[in-house]
């Protein structure tokens, strides 16, 4: 979103950062949307225009120079679902998909570690999705993928953290499989944009259904979706987190109301999420 362009410009310098400790062997692409739509801001009652934003995205597009990138703005794509469904279809030959939102703060060696982890699990597992570790959240449900120093944290606590402080390496580096056992729902517990790697055979089984609108429940569908594949299709779906690899929302010091002050954003994020949970359940039935 354009009030999102300062957190983009921290995700890009860490990504620079990280990027010094990649294989360079390995091809990465990364897919950037700015949505410029009249259906998310109204620019007519805004006093920074439209423009400024798309200057700067496109300037922060030059810092991009480590690997394959495509930096576009958009009056379609609207939420981060029709993000990751759009760039699903684009790369139709991905071998994986790392969905990160702009508020997460990460390791400069998170990126080393992902292929690591790629590389130890690619031939035997190629239906997988891959996982940091992160801090003490909303509820016990996500504990099987908090690093252990937090579990003693209180719920919430990522609302009060500092995640320049928990965020990072926080023991010996380890590939481990997870298994959720709070939920009947599903045995995987990840969130969409938590530098969540996802392999490119498992995302187009199961997919980003179009019903789903732009935002909301994509990363709930593929749990409960490679669940059901694994029950009834007897699909081998493993996910795996990085022990001891911790990475964090920057709820502390996030804050964009220098620009939610001066342009007239809607707020569509529930209306969206009632599009995608109104199609859940069909569309898991059609899985």
């Amino acid at each position: 979103m354009p009030y999102e362009i300062d957190d983009l410009e921290n995700t890009l310098t860490q990504l620079k950062r990280a990027s010094y400790y990649c294989d360079k062997s390995i091809d990465w692409n990364l897919d950037v949307t700015l949505c410029t739509s009249s259906q998310m801001v109204d620019w007519n009652k805004s006093s920074i225009n439209k423009q400024y934003f798309v200057d700067k995205f496109l300037k922060l597009s030059y810092h991009t120079d480590w690997c394959v990138k495509t930096f576009q703005t958009s009056d379609e794509i609207l939420g981060c679902v029709s993000q990751r469904r759009y760039s699903l279809k684009k790369h139709n030959d991905a071998n994986y998909f790392i969905w990160l939102d702009t508020d997460i703060i990460f390791d400069e060696r998170t990126l080393f570690y992902i292929e690591t982890a790629i590389k130890s699990t690619k031939d035997k597992y190629p239906l997988a999705v891959i996982t940091p570790e992160i801090v003490r959240i909303w509820d016990n449900s996500w504990d099987c993928i908090v690093n252990e120093q937090f579990l003693d944290k209180p719920e919430n606590y990522q609302k009060t953290n500092d995640p320049y402080q928990d965020s990072g390496i926080k023991g010996d580096i380890t590939i481990v499989s997870v298994n959720n056992k709070t939920s009947p729902q599903s045995r995987f517990k990840f969130a969409g944009g938590w530098f969540t790697c996802i392999s490119g055979p498992l995302l187009r089984r199961v997919g980003v259904p179009s019903s789903f609108g732009h935002y909301g429940y994509e990363d709930t569908f593929v749990m409960v979706g490679s669940e059901k594949l694994m029950r009834e299709e007897k699909e081998i779906i493993t996910q795996f987190k990085i022990k001891n690899l911790v990475v964090c929302e920057n709820y502390k010091y996030r804050n964009n109301s220098h620009y939610l002050n001066h342009i007239s954003v809607y707020d569509r994020r529930e209306e969206f999420k009632q599009i995608s949970n109104n199609n859940f359940q069909k569309e898991i039935n059609n899985l």
